[in-house]
């Protein structure tokens, strides 16, 4: 049974460089740079960097299952892609203009990845991250936080039976263990420290209304069914620590780069820009997003 109501967090990333963290990518150098033959094919060889590229290159919701889970599909994929490849070549295909245009095109997209992530890679220092973190920390607002414990049953006379118990002697977190049908139960109820808006909002009203060491002496019912609180420690919030912060600070940092390096570039370039029927078009206005 979850309480805690939904927070939805967007966060817009650049690119592969800008999706992990600098650890992380050190991690994915580290793989590439041990390769491993991974299958033959005509005595072709396909090698550990090439499954992991393309691992990478799937959509986030299959990254997300492992590696491992896509290992065998990815696998066959390449073999079939290397056979194809030696097919062509025997074809005389390698000279072949579409083929030339086709591989300039992805030359220069290579190469436009490449250089917008070094610089990327360059700038996100240890210091700067640092530097980056003691802003958001500056700046981020405080707010207030609870702690508490419950124990959540199915019928208010279940609840005030729980009530009785507690105020006859029995521990509230040995109560919680033995009567709570929440998962928090194993922990004696504990649900941590939280934000009015992180609870739905009869708990949450009921939990901040309440001095530290309080417990609830009515039930208080949600669509989840009847709670017993007891309010542990009130506090004022702080800023997350820097280690689970890095990753998304990585990205903030990753996406003003390359926004500062798109607008340097513009401004040096001379841009003309034309409609499908050839006839010139204005230049953007500042207010007009530019494509992406």
């Amino acid at each position: 049974m979850v309480i805690r109501a939904l927070t939805a967090v967007f966060i817009i990333t650049f690119g592969a460089a800008l999706a992990t963290s600098p650890a992380s990518a050190q991690s994915v150098r580290d793989r590439l740079a041990k390769d491993a033959v991974i299958a033959v094919v005509n005595d072709q060889q396909i090698l550990s960097s090439e499954i992991i590229q393309a691992f990478q290159a799937l959509p986030r919701q299959h990254r997300q299952r492992g590696l491992r889970a896509v290992y065998n599909q990815l696998l066959e994929r390449l073999i079939d892609d290397k056979l194809l490849t030696i097919h062509g070549r025997l074809n005389n295909l390698a000279g072949d203009a579409e083929v030339k245009t086709m591989v300039k095109v992805a030359e220069d997209q290579i190469i436009a990845r490449v250089y917008m992530n070094r610089l990327i890679s360059q700038s996100i220092t240890e210091e700067a991250m640092k530097e980056r973190y003691a802003e958001l920390a500056k700046n981020t607002p405080t707010q207030e936080e609870v702690r508490a414990r419950h124990i959540l049953v199915d019928t208010e006379a279940d609840a005030k039976e729980v009530i009785k118990m507690i105020q006859g002697g029995q521990p509230f977190e040995e109560v919680a263990k033995a009567r709570s049908k929440d998962p928090a139960a194993a922990q004696g109820g504990d649900l941590g420290y939280f934000r009015k808006g992180d609870m739905v909002k009869p708990f949450s009203d009921t939990a901040f209304s309440m001095q530290a060491g309080a417990m609830t002496e009515t039930p208080v019912k949600t669509e989840f069914g009847w709670h017993v609180i007891k309010v542990e420690d009130r506090r004022k919030s702080s800023a997350p620590p820097f280690e689970r912060v890095r990753a998304q600070i990585a990205r903030d940092l990753g996406r003003r780069i390359a926004t500062d390096v798109l607008n340097s570039a513009r401004e040096g370039a001379k841009i003309e820009r034309f409609a499908l029927d050839g006839q010139p078009l204005p230049a953007p206005t500042p207010q007009q997003p530019k494509a992406k």
